[in-house]
């Protein structure tokens, strides 16, 4: 019993540290945010939809609950859980902004820095290929997603917008009106 009990606090523990550093991000993020953006921007941001912040509060009630008693295999798993949990947040657009902004900025004055070298065009191409490299996701699928390779799917099946053979086929010798 001691174990589990042991077990459970270091969980407790570990999701308190997580959403306690979470926090701290956000509130750095904000203020970071806030230092940088321009004064109309943040006159722009007065007029938001106060319906979005409703669901960001209730969200936040949401993940602060703890369940007070679990099994030994409910334990485990959400220690699992919280290892691999990666949450995926929508960024807001002015935080959005700033931080393209000052890639942009950054990616300016090394470009400019390589032309001084005569190397502006190896740069050019290597950062085109690093910009590439970074925009292919390598992590796995999350779970529920569908791929755009319908071999990959479960039963084969394709996404939206994806033409086939028979559909193809059909409109060859029924017109495009047959496709549905």
């Amino acid at each position: 019993m001691e174990a589990k009990l042991k077990e459970y606090r270091a969980l407790r523990r570990r999701k308190e540290l997580i959403e306690n550093t979470k926090e701290k991000l956000a509130r750095t993020k904000e203020k970071v945010v806030t230092l940088l953006t321009p004064s109309f921007m943040k006159n722009m941001e007065k007029h938001e939809n106060d319906d979005e912040v409703l669901l960001i509060e209730n969200e936040q009630e949401i993940h602060h609950e703890i369940p007070l008693v679990e099994e030994t295999q409910e334990v485990a798993s959400e220690v699992s859980e919280v290892e691999s949990l990666e949450e995926v947040k929508q960024e807001s657009w002015k935080y959005f902004i700033t931080k393209w902004s000052i890639y942009f900025i950054t990616w300016l004055t090394l470009f400019i820095f390589f032309l001084k070298l005569q190397f502006g065009a190896v740069f050019f191409v290597l950062s085109c290929l690093i910009g590439i490299y970074l925009n292919t996701r390598t992590s796995p699928r999350k779970k529920g997603e569908v791929s755009a390779y319908s071999v990959f799917n479960e039963n084969c099946v394709s996404i939206d917008g994806t033409l086939k053979a028979e559909q193809f086929e059909r409109e060859i010798r029924y017109g495009p009106a047959s496709v549905r």
